[in-house]
Formats: structure tokens, sequence, C-alpha cells
């Protein structure tokens, strides 16, 4: 089980968000202001690979941060970022660890220059 609260840091500020619901294998937290809003999603989930004949563990993270709109006229701004990792059920926890670590260590190098190339439709 995940520690409550759970921290997430935003342009070097860190956000304590508060559990608010867990229900089966999902939890979710959050964290409003007046101006804004931070929320956390874990779920884990298995489904049956037809193709493959093989069951599937399936663990999602979500994470969302809606910006109030500070004016009845303006809309509010949502930013989303998410990751699903699979990995099929009688291989290790550690394999599956090791390729999710090395796309997210890929993602962030050199002060997340790969995530500002992708949002800048490179490819």
């Amino acid at each position: 089980m995940f520690a409550d609260p759970q921290t997430l840091t935003v342009n070097a500020v860190a956000k304590a968000l508060k559990k608010i619901n867990q229900d089966g294998y999902s939890s979710e937290y959050l964290l409003r202001t007046s101006t804004e809003e931070f929320r956390l999603n874990l779920r884990n989930t298995t489904y049956m690979d037809k193709k493959r004949q093989v069951l599937i563990d399936r663990h999602n993270i979500e994470f969302v941060h809606t910006v109030f709109p500070v004016a009845p006229s303006t809309t509010s701004f949502v930013r989303k970022t998410y990751t699903v990792i699979e990995n099929q059920q009688g291989d290790t926890l550690t394999d599956p660890t090791f390729v999710a670590s090395a796309l997210y260590s890929w993602l962030i190098a050199s002060s997340n220059a790969n995530i500002t190339a992708l949002m800048n439709f490179e490819s």
C-alpha cells in the first residue's frame, strides 16, 4: 500500500496529495487549492491476452493538474500525464521494472530534453 499522503514535486514545489479513495486495487489522491487541483490515480488490473492466452497484469499511474479559470470568460487548463506498465503473470517483477526504468530515465535525460523534444512533435 502506498503511503498517505503522496508527494509529487512540480516545478521544484512539493505537492502533498491526500488519499481520498481506495477500492480494490486502485487509489486516488488529491490536492485542491483555490487556483488549481492535482489528482493522482493508481490502478492495478488483470486481463487475458486472448491472442497469446496469457494473463497480463496492468499497472496505470495518472497525474492530472487542473488550473482553474481566473475569470468566468476563460477556460481551465488541464495537464495530464500517465504511464502503463504491463507484465505477463509468471514473469519476474525485476525484469519489467528494469524496462520501465529505462524508459523513464530516457524521458528525463539531459534535464527533460527528451520530454521537451516529444512535446515539440519530434519523433
